[in-house]
């Protein structure tokens, strides 16, 4: 299973803002879900003023997928073109700029994954358009290989 990796673009946000921004530009499942993506790390930025450290590498629901190893149609995401039969996580923040318990949050996500659906790679969203290079989500190619290597053991 391809996991790929995004940045919200924003330093602020969760789930449901990006659904919200997602129903804008006419994502939809069929279910009224429009976030494009599986998973969403949130910083402590709720909004433009206020923080909450609490949350800091909380991890939200999107798009939904059940505990099975098998990828149906209804699980399909929005979010990377040609690429909807991958796992999609997005990180809030701004390209490369994330936090630690984030990072902490998406790397047990990751094994969790792992465990779901055995086989993993991961890329991040420039990987399939270049255009956004190096934008989405800013990785490093040393972090991308921590990740793969970490799935792979």
């Amino acid at each position: 299973m391809d996991v790929i990796l995004h940045c919200s673009d924003s330093s602020w946000g969760n789930a449901a803002m990006i659904d919200g921004w997602h129903r804008q530009r006419g994502f939809s499942n069929g279910y009224g879900v429009h976030i494009g993506y599986h998973f969403v790390i949130l910083n402590s930025r709720l909004n433009l003023a206020k923080t909450n450290n609490y949350v800091d590498g909380w991890i939200e629901t999107g798009r939904p997928i059940d505990d099975n190893d098998k990828f149906e149609w209804d699980e399909k995401a929005a979010a990377t073109l040609g690429k909807n039969n991958c796992i999609q996580i997005c990180l809030i923040g701004k390209s490369g700029s994330f936090t630690i318990k984030q990072l902490k949050s998406l790397e047990s996500l990751l094994l969790l994954l792992k465990k779901q659906f055995h086989d993993i790679r991961v890329y991040q969203h420039s990987d399939f358009n270049p255009v956004n290079k190096p934008h989405c989500a800013g990785f490093t190619p040393k972090q991308m290989l921590q990740f793969n290597e970490l799935v792979k053991k």
